[in-house]
């Protein structure tokens, strides 16, 4: 039951046919992982406060920089040195006291993946590195946890959500299935090489947010079987359905139990 403190919070939100207060309680009884408190972490993370998600665990081993400032808009000036995670529950907690927010200052490992992945309903891809984003959907799939992958370079973003093992959405792809091969530096270079504009960042976390809202409250249509194509310079997007494959090495007919031992720390 949502009390009065509630009510008045999420009025704006709870009011909406589409949410109601029934769909608030499932918001505030969720559990989601958010991997990475960078430029794609910094929306999702307040986003996902401000709309009341009850538990929300952030993980990142960095420090803020100065050169983060133009994207990561959670953190301020005077946090420049300071721990991402820390300082990023801080904000998360401030935003929305009445949630839980917890933070680990480490990286995502096959040593903490799966332990991490299990205890939470949904994983937020907020990362910036290949193997920890393989590892994500691999153990993501083993776990049976839905995925919201985004990504932000120059101009251009990506989003989409990984559901290939969760009940009702049989079929479907995984992370491995959409992306088989992991790149190297020259074909997915990153901001620090090739730049990126805060504000593409901004919009590829905010649909993230969106997405994961989507899937607590178990909306139909989300962005399962589907990758959004964003091209910012021009205000375009473009949206390609994905499938899944039975040669996939993580959800493929002939793929092993699971993948994540197959990945050093990261």
């Amino acid at each position: 039951m949502l009390n009065d403190e509630d009510l008045e919070r999420y009025a704006r939100q709870a009011i909406m046919p589409a949410i109601g207060e029934e769909g608030q309680e499932k918001l505030l009884a969720a559990r989601v992982l958010v991997v990475g408190a960078g430029g794609l972490g910094a929306p999702v993370i307040m986003y996902l406060a401000a709309a009341g998600i009850g538990n929300i665990t952030i993980i990142d081993h960095d420090d803020v920089s100065r050169t983060d400032l133009n994207r990561q808009v959670i953190y301020n000036d005077s946090d420049v040195g300071s721990s991402k995670s820390r300082r990023a529950a801080e904000a998360a907690s401030a935003i929305n006291p009445a949630i839980h927010v917890s933070q680990l200052n480490l990286r995502l490992s096959s040593g903490n993946a799966t332990q991490l992945i299990r205890a939470n309903d949904v994983i937020i891809d907020c990362t910036d590195n290949a193997n920890t984003r393989y590892l994500l959907g691999d153990t993501a799939h083993a776990c049976g946890r839905p995925l919201v992958f985004g990504g932000a370079v120059r101009m251009e973003g990506q989003v989409s959500v990984f559901q290939s093992s969760v009940k009702g959405h049989a079929g479907s792809p995984c992370y491995r299935c959409v992306f088989p091969a992991m790149p190297d530096a020259k074909q997915a270079p990153g901001c620090s090489e090739a730049g990126i504009l805060g504000a593409v960042a901004g919009l590829v976390g905010t649909l993230q947010a969106l997405e994961t809202i989507k899937i607590i409250l178990g909306k139909p249509r989300t962005l399962t079987g589907r990758l959004l194509l964003i091209e910012a310079a021009g205000s375009d997007f473009m949206e390609i359905q994905t499938t899944a494959r039975d040669d996939c090495s993580c959800c493929g007919v002939a793929s092993s139990a699971s993948l994540t031992d197959s990945f050093a720390d990261n």
